[in-house]
């Protein structure tokens, strides 16, 4: 199948699937807290966000980066025939639909590496008590991570469009919550995150499917909503935000010289039912509560 075929039926079958959540709504408020602050409480409850700067420093970011480069080097021979998705030792590496003519390597073409949080720094960080605590705030006791993948915005990469995290996640408890790790430094230029503050409280919307030929597997777009206040979320290499999963976001494109890398982790209530059949990208770890003794 060449890049087109995969193109055309991702816009189909994505746009189907994604719709069949339209018209949800997540209405839960943090109230009491343990661990987050009043300020905090106040982001999450109002933007559905919150934004802690410096949340582990440069090397551990340094470390994650060459690990993830690791992993693609050996999952992904460099002569490889394309193919949309590799997998190996437990991963899933997507390719860009629409790679930069400057491109040298295979990692110069991967979009995104699912799958990489049962292991070694990726495991680690799901396990920050920092972290979990303020989790804990959101989600109770018992909390689940059943989702990680690692962005490449390498030059000349498309941003994807706005979309709710919820609509890829026919769940039946809500919400989820996006751990999103800036790996280096996320910039207008490169390609940051941008959110529509206070998005979270409205319903799941259509997402109708991305048009623009070349654009990457499974993304789809909101285009019934007035956008007028997005938020640039303009990170520091370290710098961790957390989302709500109805909240609507998008990414700029990358028009810099240089790659934007994220790690991104989505969380849950322990006992969270998938429904019929669980995404093959999903892991599903407890990091704490009735989960780990299971």
């Amino acid at each position: 199948m060449n890049r087109k075929d995969i193109d055309q039926q991702s816009k189909k079958d994505f746009s189907k699937k994604v719709n069949e959540q339209a018209g949800r709504t997540s209405i839960r408020e943090v109230d009491k807290t343990q661990y987050m602050t009043e300020d905090q409480k106040q982001s999450w409850n109002n933007s559905g966000y919150i934004l802690i700067p410096n949340f582990v420093n440069k090397k551990f970011c340094d470390d994650m980066n060459n690990e993830v480069r690791e992993i693609i080097k050996s999952i992904i021979p460099e002569d490889s025939a394309f193919s949309h998705a590799y997998a190996g030792e437990g991963h899933i590496a997507i390719r860009e639909m629409k790679p930069s003519d400057n491109a040298k390597t295979i990692e110069d073409e991967i979009s995104k590496l699912f799958r990489i949080h049962s292991k070694g720094i990726f495991n680690s960080f799901i396990k920050n008590e920092k972290l979990v605590n303020l989790l804990e705030d959101i989600l109770g006791p018992d909390i689940d991570c059943f989702l990680s993948q690692f962005i490449f915005k390498n030059p000349g990469a498309w941003g994807q469009p706005w979309h709710q995290d919820s609509s890829y996640f026919p769940f039946d408890k809500e919400p989820q919550v996006a751990a999103w790790l800036a790996t280096s430094e996320a910039t207008l230029e490169n390609g940051c995150l941008v959110v529509l503050p206070g998005s979270h409280q409205e319903h799941l919307h259509e997402h109708l499917p991305d048009e623009r030929k070349g654009s990457n597997y499974g993304y789809t777009e909101i285009k019934d909503h007035d956008f007028s206040h997005e938020t640039p979320m303009t990170l520091n290499t370290g710098d961790l935000l957390l989302f709500h999963s109805f909240l609507m976001h998008k990414s700029f494109d990358n028009k810099s010289n240089s790659r934007r890398t994220a790690m991104v982790y989505h969380f849950a209530e322990t006992g969270t039912s998938f429904g019929e059949v669980d995404s093959p990208t999903n892991e599903w770890i407890s990091i704490r509560g009735r989960g780990l003794n299971a």
